[in-house]
């Protein structure tokens, strides 16, 4: 284990000084490290590049057409004018000043039905309206966004991982589903109050154009339109993914349709069409072919380092260096109210998935649930708390930040990856009070 960990570390500083201090392309770094890795920790050269592909296909078979959709999405909502509508609207409801609180509570909303990653893509263009619009660095309203999706795709059932925490450690989904709520809460607060604060002073080449032009008038903006009809395509995806995720498959017709339509890749599809049709009623000519083109050009990118990223974290988890540091921590039952929060972050810090993370601790703590001083519940929150703890890159969604907004590395070290540990820290503060209150 102690060979593994080091050979992660290293490779892991090494990946970030060629990126930071050298500009290697964050592609052709993560390939190269993942590689190194791969050798490093004992694999022979076909299996390194064998777990290395199917760590790659495996990310992008999910995100690639999610991706060039939801890029899609966004060109349309750029074209007609509906992400300025909707950033207009959101920045009128809510003010300049509570713009984070209102994306860190749209994500928690969100992510409980989907997937942070799809739910981020499908939200890119209001990000970035609402920033130009308020004058906001991006980082702050993305991480804002970006905190409450995670805390619902780390804490909310229905969401895979904390339904998975249910059932390994036994606990009442009721009972667990309310501590989690509260837990939930300081670690939203935590994340959006760092980004408010804290990320405000990181501006990057997108900031720094926008403080150099005007807002621009949407010349094409020849229809004036409900700005439901501008939300559709972002709300009808979310509906569809929700409603696929609260309702049981079963063999009649309905419960196929929902499981065929609530699959990302089919409900974000459906958005994209609802987009085409409103591009095309606002537009006597149509240039939708030009729009897929533009989406394609610009989401290649993303799609690549993402994948790389992806491919990374699975040699990471391939190495087995997660089963290992259960058994380790395991072993020392002093750290009792402390090691299921320790246990988790050190799963997501070494492979960079939430998923992993809490189905490996859940699995490891399982056996001891009912021998420990405090609920099954109240160790599933333990468990979501660390499991934010901490995002670098290893994980998919720092290379997605980082090609979205183009975003440099060592600047989302200094934010997104601190916020994770905040949010971490912030959601412990929580189950610690519930402790003290009483809450077992």
């Amino acid at each position: 284990m102690i060979i593994t960990l080091s050979s992660i570390i290293v490779v892991l500083i090494l990946l970030i000084i060629s990126i930071s201090k050298f500009k290697l392309h964050p592609f052709i770094a993560l390939i190269l490290a993942s590689v190194g890795l791969g050798l490093l920790i004992g694999f022979d050269g076909v299996k390194t590049i064998e777990v290395l592909l199917n760590g790659f296909s495996g990310t992008l078979k999910w995100i690639a057409i999610v991706v060039i959709l939801g890029a899609f999405i966004g060109e349309v909502l750029n074209e007609t004018g509906g992400a300025k509508r909707i950033s207009n609207a959101i920045l009128k409801l809510a003010g300049q000043k509570r713009i984070p609180w209102a994306m860190g509570i749209t994500g928690y909303i969100v992510s409980i039905p989907v997937f942070v990653d799809v739910a981020y893509i499908l939200f890119h263009p209001i990000v970035e309206a609402l920033s130009k619009k308020s004058k906001t660095p991006v980082i702050v309203i993305g991480l804002s966004l970006a905190a409450g999706l995670t805390v619902s795709h780390t804490l909310m059932p229905p969401t895979p991982g904390p339904l998975a925490v249910a059932a390994l450690l036994e606990a009442n989904l009721g009972r667990m589903l309310l501590i989690n709520s509260i837990v939930a809460v300081f670690a939203v607060i935590g994340g959006v109050l760092w980004a408010k604060t804290y990320c405000r002073k990181f501006t990057i080449d997108f900031d720094k154009n926008n403080l150099n032009e005007e807002l621009e008038v949407v010349q094409n903006e020849s229809k004036k339109q409900l700005i439901l009809l501008d939300l559709l395509p972002i709300l009808v995806p979310i509906l569809l993914m929700g409603i696929g995720a609260f309702i049981e498959n079963n063999e009649s017709a309905l419960g196929k349709i929902f499981a065929f339509v609530s699959i990302p890749m089919v409900a974000v599809f459906i958005g994209a069409f609802i987009a085409m049709l409103n591009y095309l009623w606002n537009h006597k000519k149509s240039n939708v072919n030009k729009l897929v083109d533009a989406a394609i050009v610009k989401s290649a990118l993303v799609i690549m380092i993402t994948g790389a990223g992806g491919a990374f974290g699975y040699i990471i988890r391939e190495s087995g260096i997660q089963d290992s540091l259960g058994t380790y921590f395991v072993s020392m039952p002093y750290l009792s109210f402390l090691l299921p929060f320790i246990l988790a972050a050190v799963l997501t810090t070494s492979t960079g998935s939430i998923t992993v993370s809490l189905i490996g601790a859940a699995s490891i703590l399982g056996p001891m649930s009912h021998m420990m001083p405090y609920s099954p519940e109240l160790m599933g929150a333990l468990i979501g708390c660390g499991a934010f703890c901490v995002f670098h890159a290893n994980s998919s969604f720092f290379w997605l930040l980082n090609r979205l907004h183009n975003i440099p590395v060592n600047t989302l070290y200094k934010t997104y990856t601190l916020q994770s540990l905040i949010m971490g820290l912030s959601g412990f503060i929580g189950v610690c009070l519930l402790y003290a209150l009483g809450v077992r």
